[in-house]
């Protein structure tokens, strides 16, 4: 908790605001509804994207003019300022008055100087929109404008990002500002006790990963009644009864705005699975299997069944199938065992299911194992979802398939959708470098407008055309030779990968030909801070996944900016485009020179699952000439499609749980 001196208001009235404020969920549209949805979020962006270059110059012309302040002049500017806000914050001559006096304040606390464009990104927020802002751009900073904006309201303001090192480090950074502007900061990583939670949201500012504050929204909901109102609090506080108990025990006061960092990825790529506390272990009468026997059986079964002969595996859609000869034996090695695997049905669906651990779910690639426990890899960021666990068996599947202990089977006794969470907010906004690709979806789902924000300087790095290999190994043998040959001149590299195993596969590669390198992936979490210091200094070779993409600000120092500046090396295109956009962006930044360059061959993952095999044999026969970008194109635009497909069906299906389980706060 980063707070000076913040005084907590009673367990009861701290919730007013927020029960007088219900927010109604949205929906998935469809059909025509959809159409509108789209016609009018095109329409608002066009609208917000009115040149603000005027109004920031203007802004920037008014915190000159303070530069000259005494301090305690300064003081009684903020204090004004803050008065204003509260009588309405939404006026536009108040809140340049008030971005020109954060501004300076930013100037002597932190020694910065916003530039216009990063006054621009503010305004977009200050207006609930998400602004995209290249990497570099300093995100970090630009987020003190809204935040200081929307907390001196005094409701709360949540600034959210992916992780609890990222959560921190902002903080940190931003704290000196805060304090110099009367507010106080809050922050919430995975070890703060439940109580410093309370207080860290009772702050004017809460610093905190996603997953921290929708879970403790989750764990919140346990413990008060099913709908709670306003009118039911007061009336039992006037009735001489007191406040009610769980006022008292509940971590968050209200959701009144939220500025979400890295927007894409909590909002759309982490927002694909729902958050669930599973906090029931199911009993032996349940009909489920909670010691996890059966799953160490099929397991076993599994491993002795053959591919193409007993099943049957298709890549593209991740679905596993038996054959009518998989069948027949499956029946035979299961003829002596107990009543459950009696039943085809039964005892087809669990070993299908183990054979999807087996084929599908990839060591490295889907999951690692970290002390003992199995933990998902989110392919986008590249980082752990800590506490997700794949559903209908599918986690116990693949512990079984790991010989570790199969985790008990539980009941899920709450469950939200991060499109439900996040529409909780009466403000959001947000900043990332890849917004733009996903637009439609931020505005269909959040109503979040995007816009984008020009960069400060030109970007001078240079992204040279995808070098096609024949196959998988002849491709990292080339990243190797490429990565030596770059080293040999002190230029600094960054190598971008996949999956954990072939960030590993690539360190024990150069460590061959004697270039120490530096690897960065969800292993080795804990050493991101010091690998990405290092990663811009003369001679650095970083080898890392998707982790490096996110978050990171890799900076040069002046003899590599002199031998060029760094060189980013792709292995492999990603689902998304702008998972590849994140990447090369660790290059350039603030106009400093680059080079980025991606690596491919026919037997990446995105060429199996979405390449057409029309286009794969014509890029074959031409030795990759002229079809091979048309192939990489095509896979990704379709990739993209599917995803998209995927997370609106995700939604829907949410939708009707929450409704179900009765957890949607309609």
């Amino acid at each position: 908790m980063m707070s000076a001196g913040s005084v907590s208001p009673g367990p009861a009235r701290r919730l007013w605001p927020a029960l007088s404020h219900a927010r109604h969920r949205l929906p998935p549209p469809q059909g025509l509804d959809a159409f509108g949805s789209w016609l009018e979020g095109r329409v608002v962006r066009r609208a917000i994207r009115a040149d603000r270059t005027q109004r920031a110059e203007h802004i920037l012309e008014l915190s000159e003019l303070m530069q000259s302040f005494s301090e305690a002049a300064l003081d009684e500017r903020i204090e004004g300022i803050r008065n204003d806000v509260r009588l309405d914050p939404t006026s536009r001559e108040t809140v340049d008055r008030a971005f020109a006096i954060i501004r300076e304040v930013i100037r002597r606390t932190l020694g910065l100087g916003l530039y216009p464009e990063q006054i621009i990104g503010g305004l977009i927020m200050a207006e609930g929109a998400g602004a995209e802002m290249a990497t570099g751009e300093g995100k970090t900073v630009t987020a003190i404008l809204p935040a200081a904006l929307l907390g001196w309201t005094g409701r709360g303001v949540h600034i959210l990002t992916v992780n609890d090192y990222l959560a921190n480090r902002d903080a940190e950074i931003t704290l000196p500002a805060y304090r110099r502007l009367g507010l106080h900061v809050g922050v919430i990583t995975e070890s703060t006790p439940n109580a410093q939670r309370r207080q860290a949201y009772d702050a004017d500012l809460t610093y905190a990963a996603d997953k921290q504050v929708i879970f403790d929204f989750l764990r919140d909901s346990l413990l008060q009644p099913g709908v709670p109102s306003l009118s039911g609090v007061l009336l039992r506080e006037l009735s001489g009864e007191g406040v009610e108990p769980w006022t008292e025990r509940i971590v968050h006061r209200g959701f009144h705005a939220a500025i979400v960092d890295e927007a894409d990825s909590v909002l759309i790529d982490e927002a694909a699975t729902p958050a669930i506390i599973a906090a029931e272990e199911l009993g032996e009468g349940s009909g489920e299997d909670p010691t996890g026997t059966h799953h160490k059986v099929a397991a076993s079964i599994a491993a002795k069944l053959e591919v193409d002969r007993h099943y049957k595996v298709d890549a593209k859609l991740r679905h596993v199938e038996l054959t009518p000869e998989g069948r027949a034996c499956l029946a035979e090695l299961t003829g002596e065992m107990p009543a459950f695997w009696r039943g085809p049905r039964r005892r087809e669906e669990i070993v299908r299911t183990a054979l999807i651990a087996k084929e599908i779910q990839v060591l490295g690639d889907d999951y690692i194992v970290r002390d003992g426990k199995v933990e998902i890899i989110d392919r986008s960021t590249g980082r752990v979802l800590e506490g997700r666990q794949w559903q209908m068996g599918l986690h116990q599947a693949v512990e079984a398939k790991e010989g570790l202990e199969p985790t008990k089977a539980r009941r899920t006794s709450t469950r939200i959708s991060y499109a439900r969470f996040f529409q909780q907010y009466q403000h959001l906004c947000g900043m990332s470098g890849t917004l733009h690709e996903v637009a439609d979806e931020l505005w269909s789902t959040y109503r979040l407008a995007v816009v984008r924000v020009p960069t400060h300087r030109p970007v001078i790095r240079k992204e040279l055309p995808d070098v096609v290999c024949p196959d998988e190994g002849a491709k990292l043998q080339a990243v190797v030779d490429r990565v030596c040959e770059i080293h040999s001149t002190g230029q600094p590299v960054l190598v971008g990968t996949r999956s954990v195993l072939t960030s590993e596969t690539l360190g024990s590669l150069l460590a061959q030909r004697g270039v120490e390198c530096q690897i960065l992936n969800a292993e080795r979490e804990e050493q991101e801070a010091s690998i990405v210091a290092r990663a811009g200094q003369r001679g650095a070779v970083t080898v890392a996944t998707n982790m490096a993409g996110r978050g990171t600000d890799i900076k040069l120092d002046q003899e590599s900016k002199a031998l060029g500046g760094l060189v980013v090396i792709g292995t492999e295109r990603h689902t998304e485009r702008r998972v590849d956009r994140q990447l090369f962006g660790r290059s350039g930044r603030q106009g400093d020179p680059g080079l980025a360059q991606m690596y491919v061959c026919c037997e990446d993952q995105l060429i199996l699952s979405s390449g057409l095999p029309p286009l794969i044999w014509l890029a074959k026969k031409t030795h990759f000439g002229p079809f091979a970008s048309l192939l990489w194109k095509q896979a990704q635009w379709l990739a993209s499609k599917r995803a998209v497909s995927h997370r609106i069906t995700t939604a829907r299906a949410d939708s009707w749980h929450e409704m179900a389980m009765n957890t949607a706060k309609s």
